[in-house]
């Protein structure tokens, strides 16, 4: 309701101007300017404006107002836009505003389905102003005011707020956000930014507070974005999961600025390696990628790119090409450093592994369908990309149910449902933007339920949580557990227990000693015996490797691009041993060589050649001299750098 009033019939300004300067709060001064029966240029006033859009008065008082004034006053209702979920989904929905303009959200972007454009009716009236039947002159049909149906799921989307909600309060966080999706359509079912606004009052918060930063916010991601490096050599057939890691006891520096693990880890095989967040494994991984095909599967995942058109204004995060790395990159980006991500992008990448190796593209709205039934927009979804084989989704899909059963991931485990997931902890930069600032931190767990047949993936992020224990399983996989069993009930899914009813661990879950794969004879030799750790709280157990030293200061990094092809000692897997000389077969040495000459000695030694870059042999693994016992394949690096033996070079 909207109050006007009529000053041609009021008969007494001076006690009407007192009567609404008490009932609506309007300086009584103002208020009797108003009722004056004409303007400043002395033209007769037929209607003033006192109060529109009112919400603070029920409709008795407004109708005992309207008496008290003798009518002058006129109670009109108008049409407003009106959001009966209030602050749900708000910063995914937009709003109108009272003007009826769009503004921000999916009002924007879908306007001109949306908006309403009225009709025409022109005919004549009879005495009575009632309209003539023959009288029909012209007409126009109004348009648009269509349906949008969108994906999202309302009893999910508030059972993911809440869970947010809790949970910021719980910990003391600033900022919460949190997405579910299915990984095999990018459908999403929620998308929640904490804390959020009720759009039927968005002129009472501030502009800040209705930015959607679930989609505009970037962060470090930290482990999380480990996936990439692990999908990878995988899928090369670099590794498989027995391969033998050396962890250096948790302390190393292959890039001139030394690199620490939270466990102590000697020679691991890559299971385990994922399983405890190794920064160090993680890193002589990516080197054994190289930065040319590390980028290519940074980039695959869809990181520094925006994930979709629904979204407006999405950023694409923080990706600098390679030709801006510095020598330190390839020390910081293979753990979650160096880089800046959004939710959504996340939950796009652990969809490529929940649902079998394919990327595809998120979405929230469905169609647009006309007042005729006429559908007049329809989400077509691209072609979906195989970029990892089923073998490599399938195996990621088992390391990461270990790092839920076993690891930073435990306060995520569904007894109904075995989930899988990864944790990231990542200090935020300074507000000052001058290094990274000890006491902030975000907090993420990306993950996808159930492991039988992954229906769902969700991404929950929380920043700058006021406890000790600031880790991404500690502070987010509560909330993941909640939401994700609370939404695999209601879509019906059957169950796929870590639990069955009778108490016993099923065969298939990898968590008796058993059924895990067996270290090789090497490892278990190298490893020095530990004590059986004493019983400990959870709280405690939950300190590992989500959380990584933060990356040196901009003074120390060296901007020298040909740093990186500069070969650099003990970034093997693990250190070779050297041939014999009782006449075992030796690694010869391959530099300076053209692709060609290396493929002619490998293939003579049944090695496989791994190829990057291009000219001469400038870097190889292994080393020259070493024991070809169990060797496979060899990892070449070619540049230009080298005085070649041979003009000629097939590649």
């Amino acid at each position: 309701p909207s109050i006007y009033v009529d000053p041609r019939r009021v008969s007494d300004p001076l006690a009407l101007a007192n009567y609404i300067s008490v009932h609506l709060g309007m300086p009584e001064d103002e208020a009797l300017n108003k009722l004056s029966r004409t303007d400043e240029k002395g033209n007769v006033r037929k209607m003033n404006t006192l109060k529109r859009w009112v919400t603070d008065m029920p409709a008795e008082e407004l109708e005992g107002l309207k008496k008290a004034s003798n009518d002058a006053l006129i109670i009109q209702n108008e049409p407003v836009r009106y959001y009966p979920h209030g602050d749900s989904a708000a910063h995914l929905l937009g709003f109108v505003n009272r003007a009826g303009e769009a503004s921000e959200g999916l009002e924007l972007a879908f306007d001109k389905h949306l908006h309403a454009k009225s009709g025409l009716l022109l005919a004549r009236k009879d005495n009575n102003r009632e309209l003539l039947p023959s009288g029909l002159l012209a007409y126009e049909e109004p348009e648009g005011g269509e349906m949008v149906q969108l994906t999202l799921d309302i009893n999910m989307q508030h059972s993911l707020e809440s869970a947010i909600d809790r949970r910021m309060e719980e910990v003391g966080a600033v900022a919460g956000h949190g997405i579910i999706m299915d990984p095999h359509t990018g459908a999403i079912f929620a998308l929640a930014s904490r804390p959020a606004f009720d759009p039927n009052y968005y002129d009472q918060c501030a502009a800040e507070l209705r930015k959607n930063r679930a989609l505009l916010d970037v962060f470090e991601p930290g482990s999380v974005f480990k996936i990439v490096t692990a999908c990878a050599v995988l899928e090369h057939g670099l590794v498989n999961i027995d391969t033998p890691i050396d962890c250096e006891g948790g302390s190393f520096n292959p890039y001139g600025h030394r690199i620490r693990d939270f466990h102590k880890m000697g020679v691991v095989p890559f299971w385990k390696a994922y399983e405890q967040s190794s920064n160090i494994a993680f890193i002589k991984l990516a080197a054994l990628l190289g930065p040319e095909r590390f980028e290519t599967w940074v980039k695959l995942f869809g990181f520094g790119a925006r994930t979709s058109p629904d979204f407006q204004f999405e950023s694409k995060g923080m990706l600098h090409p390679r030709d801006k790395w510095s020598r330190l990159s390839m020390g910081s980006l293979p753990m979650g450093q160096e880089v800046a991500v959004t939710m959504p992008q996340l939950a796009k990448a652990m969809s490529v592994i929940a649902n079998g190796g394919y990327v595809v593209q998120p979405y929230f709205v469905e169609q647009a369908v006309s007042k005729q039934g006429e559908v007049t927009y329809k989400y077509r979804a691209p072609m979906p990309q195989r970029i990892l084989s089923p073998t490599t989704a399938e195996t990621m899909q088992e390391l990461c149910h270990q790092v839920v059963l076993n690891r930073t991931g435990r306060a995520a485990n569904i007894p109904e449902y075995r989930a899988g997931g990864k944790t990231g902890t990542a200090q935020m930069a300074r507000k000052d933007g001058r290094g990274y600032d000890p006491d902030r931190y975000t907090t993420v767990f990306a993950g996808f339920a159930p492991l039988a047949n992954p229906r769902l993936v969700a991404v929950i992020v929380i920043q700058e949580p006021n406890i000790k224990l600031r880790y991404g399983g500690y502070v987010c996989g509560p909330v993941f557990k909640e939401v994700m069993r609370d939404a695999l009930i209601r879509l019906g899914v059957p169950e796929d227990p870590v639990i069955l009813p009778d108490g016993k661990i099923p065969d298939n879950v990898l968590i008796a000693k058993k059924a895990r794969p067996e270290e090789p004879k090497a490892i278990v030799e190298a490893k020095q015996p530990e004590p059986a750790p004493a019983p400990v709280p959870v709280e405690e157990t939950e300190m590992d490797a989500d959380l990584v030293t933060p990356p040196p200061s901009p003074e120390d990094m060296d901007i020298d691009v040909g740093a990186l092809l500069t070969p650099l000692d003990g970034l093997g897997l693990v250190a070779r041993r050297m041939a014999e000389n009782n006449g075992e077969k030796a690694m010869p040495d391959l530099t300076g060589m053209t692709k060609r000459e290396a493929r002619e000695q490998l293939q003579r030694l049944g090695i496989l050649m791994d190829a990057q870059g291009a000219g001469w042999v400038i870097t190889q693994d292994p080393p020259p001299g070493a024991a070809l016992e169990d060797v496979k394949f060899c990892a070449l690096q070619f540049g230009d750098r080298m005085t070649p033996k041979d003009d000629s070079d097939e590649g």
